[in-house]
C-alpha cells in the first residue's frame, strides 16, 4: 500500500511548484495502478487547509475544487481513506519517543503509525521520515 504525504499531493496540484511536473506524473501513475492507496485522514485535512489557504497559495483552491480531488481520488477502487486503528496511538507514541521528540515529527509520526498499522510505506519527500526506523519510506521524486 502506497500512503502519501500531504507535501507530494500539493505538489501535484500547485502548477507554481517546480516540483509539479514531476510529482503530478507521479500521483497520476499511481492513481492510474493497481497497488492500494491509503490516504490518513490526517493528510487529507492536511490537502484542504493547505491548498485552500490565501495566504499560502497566490491562486488558492476553493474549498469545492479541494473537495473534488479528493473525491476523485476516493472514487476509485484501490483508493482509500485511512483511520486510526486499535494500535494506532500506541504506535505513534513509540515513534516519537524513539526519536526523541515531538514537536514538527508530530505529523508525520501519525502518518508513521498508519503506516505501520495497515502495512503501507510512506511516499514523501520529506526527509524527516528517515527519522522514523521501523517504517518503509520513499521518495518517488528520487526514483
Amino acid at each position: 500500500m502506497i500512503i502519501p504525504d500531504v507535501n507530494l499531493l500539493i505538489y501535484a496540484y500547485d502548477q507554481t511548484s517546480e516540483l509539479h511536473g514531476a510529482t503530478r506524473r507521479w500521483w497520476e501513475a499511481t492513481l492510474r495502478g493497481e497497488e492500494r492507496v491509503g490516504i490518513p485522514w490526517i493528510v487529507a485535512l492536511a490537502f484542504v487547509r493547505l491548498t485552500t489557504h490565501p495566504m499560502l497559495n497566490q491562486n488558492p483552491m476553493t474549498v469545492r475544487q479541494a473537495r473534488e480531488a479528493v473525491e476523485s481520488w476516493l472514487l476509485l477502487d484501490h483508493v482509500a481513506l485511512l483511520a486510526p486503528g486499535a494500535i494506532t496511538f500506541s504506535c505513534f507514541f513509540d515513534l516519537l519517543e524513539e526519536a526523541g521528540t515531538g514537536g514538527n515529527l508530530t505529523t508525520d509520526a501519525m502518518i508513521a503509525a498508519l503506516a505501520l498499522e495497515h502495512g503501507g510505506r510512506i511516499h514523501s519527500n520529506d526527509r524527516d521520515f528517515s527519522r522514523f526506523r521501523k517504517i518503509i519510506w520513499e521518495n518517488p521524486l528520487d526514483l
